[in-house]
This record gives structure tokens, C-alpha cells and sequence, in this order.
């Protein structure tokens, strides 16, 4: 008897799977999904992006088309925005966004839908590279020669973007004179701005580095660390495809002495433990239907054992992605509620003098 309840159970549970199956193929059949991508056209969420657009949609059940939709400006916040105040939530509309991890902790006016309110479907980890022309005074021949420079400028995006506050932080930690410039309207902007000589340092994802600025100025620039999340166990640890990039601890125990320590390195460790686990993220509007949600977590870990996705990934970005899917991701986005209100205002504080 109790065997036959074992195989009844274990048939109606295959039999659900394949009802909720079924039933998300007849959701997204015949139908057009806008995937919103929160920088402009050319830059590194984009790049990767791209690569998800193009392998997504045979893993989604109904076999949908996906349309790429850049949306730039305000830190990424414009299209979060959208996606959350303007976009249905009938399914056919997700963000595939670098988000704002920042924004999300402070509670930032210009973040009008908490990233809690979204569906969260996958996120994508990703390390940070900090890099310099190597024409910065008095000259660069390697990364550590950047302890010498004075004055350069130090590019970055909105005042108010987690990717400004961490190079911030970092180089005042080092102590090395600067002068930040932040306001850049993406990555790529930044990139242009380095290219052309208007200032000299600034950091980019793995894609941005891999994909683009080591390929197209590897003659020019230098890797100065790398920010990067903790592997499984808590360790900091270079990542994969940058084990010849020393990780900002390395840099810092390298040429200041000792561990980094105190409130700003807390500050700089609450942003990148965060925002470098899911640096990436896919994103549905606030109230989604749940079967377009479950369909779109399904594609993406079905899509991460897709060895043409993943050789697509490799080629561009040289590294094969960590993926965080569903309530992993939602623990994540859950925890930025309780930030340390100390590290609130820390943060609050260098936005209001990078503002200056």
C-alpha cells in the first residue's frame, strides 16, 4: 500500500510538472517579449545581454521572440522606472539589468519601485575591474605604478550609481590623490572618455573588460584590482578569468601594509558582496503572472546548461557565468532593507561630496 501512495504521489507531481509545462508554453506561444536592457547600446550589460537574447528564447516554453529594448540613463534607474511605474505586467516585458544595488540600500528617491516589488528571475556574478591609461602621470608600466600618480581624473557614472561609490571608496582607501568625475551616462561613455584621453582611470565589469577595453586598448591601459565577491566558503579570491588582476585586498596589503579595515572598507565589502553575486539581473514587472515568471526561471537554468549559450558567453567575455536563480536572489535583494544605518548615511555622505 505504501508503495502504491510513493508511485501515486511521484505520478501526480510528474503529471503537475507537465500541466504547469504546458500550460507555459501556451503563455508565451506566437508572442513577442520585450527585454529591456537598463544602458546604452554597445556597453558591457549590453554585450551580455545580447548573448542572453540571443540564446533565451528556445529554452522558454512557446518558443517566444525576444526584442532588445535599451534604455539608458540615470545610474540604470530610468529603466527600472519604467519597467516598474510604465511596462505591463502581463509577462511579455523583463529587464535584463545591471542593477543599482546602491540605490536599492539608501533607498534612493530617484529608485521609485524598490527592487523587493519586482519578480526577481536570474542573476549573473560578475567581478569589477579597476584600470588605467597608462600614460597617467608620471607614466604607468603596471597597475601598482598608479600608487605614484597625482591629480588624475577617475571617471565614473551618476553620483548616485554603485559602481561610483565603489571606485571612490577604493582609492581614497589607497590614499592615492584624485579627482573623481562622475556623471558618465554608461559604461561605454566612460570607456570613450578614457579612449580619448578626458581622464584616466576607471572600472568596467568582466564583460567590459574582457569583451572590449582590453581588446580594443590593451596597448593603452593597464589592470591596476579587480572587486570581487566571495567564493562558497567566504574567501576573496580572484576570480577565474582574472588571475593575473590582484584582488583590491592583494593591492592594498601589497602597498599599504596589513588588511584593509574600518568603516569605509565595511562600506566597500556591504556593496561588492552584494552587487558582485548577481551584478547582472533579470527582472519582471511587479505583479507578473506566475506562470511567466517560472517560465523564465526555468529558461535561464535551462539556458545554463546550453553549451552554445556557453560558448557564445565564453568567446565574448573569456569566463563561463555563476548564475543565482529565484529565492536565492530574492534572499539577496531582501537583505538590502537592513543596512547598518551608520553605513546608510556613510554612503549618503560621499554621494553628497561626489555631488560637489
Amino acid at each position: 500500500m505504501a508503495r502504491f501512495v510513493k508511485c501515486l504521489a511521484i505520478a501526480v507531481t510528474a503529471a503537475t510538472f507537465v500541466a504547469a509545462g504546458a500550460a507555459q508554453a501556451q503563455f508565451y506561444k506566437g508572442k513577442r517579449v520585450t527585454m529591456l536592457i537598463n544602458y546604452g547600446a554597445g556597453g558591457p550589460t549590453d554585450i551580455e545581454g545580447r548573448i542572453v537574447a540571443r540564446h533565451l528564447p528556445k529554452h522558454i516554453p512557446g518558443n517566444p521572440t525576444i526584442i532588445v529594448k535599451n534604455m539608458g540613463g540615470g545610474g540604470g534607474m530610468i529603466a527600472s522606472n519604467f519597467l516598474g511605474e510604465v511596462a505591463k505586467n502581463d509577462g511579455m516585458t523583463f529587464g535584463f539589468f545591471t542593477w543599482n544595488v546602491l540605490a536599492g540600500m539608501i533607498g534612493d528617491a530617484g529608485l521609485r519601485v524598490g527592487y523587493d516589488k519586482f519578480r526577481f528571475i536570474a542573476g549573473i556574478a560578475n567581478p569589477v575591474v579597476l584600470y588605467a591609461r597608462k600614460n597617467t602621470p608620471p607614466g604607468l608600466s603596471s597597475g601598482a605604478d598608479l600608487m605614484k600618480a597625482k591629480g588624475f581624473k577617475a571617471c565614473s557614472l551618476n553620483v548616485r550609481n554603485t559602481n561610483t561609490i565603489q571606485q571612490a571608496l577604493a582609492l581614497e582607501m589607497l590614499g592615492i590623490d584624485h579627482k573623481p568625475v562622475p556623471g558618465y551616462r554608461g559604461l561605454k561613455a566612460v570607456e570613450a572618455a578614457v579612449l580619448k584621453g578626458e581622464c584616466h582611470v576607471a572600472n568596467t565589469s568582466l564583460p567590459g573588460w574582457k569583451g572590449s577595453i582590453s581588446a580594443t586598448m590593451g596597448n593603452d591601459v593597464v589592470p591596476v584590482f579587480q572587486l570581487v565577491a566571495p567564493d562558497e566558503s567566504g574567501k576573496i579570491t580572484r576570480a577565474d578569468a582574472l588571475s593575473d588582476i590582484p584582488t583590491f585586498e592583494e593591492y592594498y596589503a601589497t602597498h599599504k601594509g596589513g588588511t584593509p579595515s574600518g568603516p569605509k572598507y565595511d562600506a566597500l565589502r556591504t556593496i561588492v558582496d552584494s552587487f558582485m553575486a548577481m551584478f547582472r539581473t533579470a527582472f519582471a514587472a511587479p505583479g507578473s503572472p506566475d506562470e511567466s515568471v517560472e517560465a523564465l526561471r526555468t529558461a535561464f537554468r535551462s539556458m545554463w546548461k546550453d553549451e552554445a549559450f556557453l560558448a557564445d558567453y565564453e568567446k565574448r567575455v573569456k569566463n563561463r557565468p555563476k548564475q543565482i536563480v529565484g529565492e536565492a536572489g530574492e534572499k539577496r535583494i531582501a537583505a538590502l532593507s537592513k543596512l547598518d544605518p551608520a553605513l546608510a548615511q556613510l554612503f549618503k555622505d560621499y554621494i553628497a561630496k561626489l555631488g560637489r
